[in-house]
């Protein structure tokens, strides 16, 4: 429970009340879905997917994973999310420090999300590969907990929010716009962390940059090329 209430604060916690933070996503509404049973196995994931974009969710995190995936269940679903219901789903790359890919993160149409430092350098438990689009907060995170509380929390479950949030900040101001559209304008305007020290091992690793809300809201569209 309280990892999710911690996610869900990064996303949507309300604004200008002076109380505790305020979410990224300034007004969006959550939707919370359950994919857990009470030993905490994920045991309805994908189907919490599929229960979102059915009831409206324009934007799915995905603050969970595994090395191993569904298949082409996994893919379908989240092909079912992006074409279907023109859904954005956002997921955290994993907390291994490693290149293994992690679902539902490394499926095609996922808006695949590393952590990175107050400095933008990789996060030291933040997962890195190929399969990542952008990087975003991920170290020290300040957000909601449990009986009104606020505690501070690492890893890419945390940096997955940030940009979910984004995304539907973004698309208010772009409603035009297409899920996977909105995805591409994120990772088209994001800062290149690249050429950070730090990230010389990572380079291509991190995706097109780390996330850059104010260039996402300003900055004139792109082509991308995927």
């Amino acid at each position: 429970v309280g990892h999710g209430i911690h996610v869900s604060g990064i996303a949507g916690a309300s604004t200008n009340n002076t109380f505790g933070m305020a979410g990224v996503g300034y007004n969006t509404k959550l939707l919370p879905v359950k994919i857990d049973n009470q030993n905490g196995a994920l045991v309805a994931s994908y189907e919490g997917i599929v229960y979102a974009a059915d009831h409206g969710a324009n934007v799915i995190n995905c603050s969970w994973g595994g090395t191993f995936g569904s298949g082409q269940f996994g893919q379908d679903i989240i092909n079912y999310a992006t074409y279907n219901r023109n859904a954005l789903v956002v997921a955290a790359a994993g907390n291994s420090n490693n290149e293994r890919l992690f679902y539902p993160c490394a499926y095609d149409n996922v808006l695949c999300v590393a952590a990175t430092t107050e400095n933008d350098a990789k996060w030291s438990g933040s997962s890195y590969y190929w399969r990542v689009d952008i990087s975003a907060p991920g170290h020290n995170i300040y957000s909601t907990w449990g009986n009104g509380s606020f505690i501070s929390s690492s890893g890419t479950s945390m940096a997955s929010p940030m940009v979910a949030g984004a995304a539907a900040l973004v698309w208010s101001y772009y409603p035009e716009l297409s899920s996977l559209q909105i995805a591409q304008h994120l990772k088209n305007t994001s800062d290149n962390i690249d050429t950070i020290t730090a990230n010389s091992n990572y380079k291509e690793k991190l995706g097109y940059g780390r996330l850059n809300m104010y260039n996402a809201l300003v900055d004139n569209f792109k082509p991308g090329i995927k």
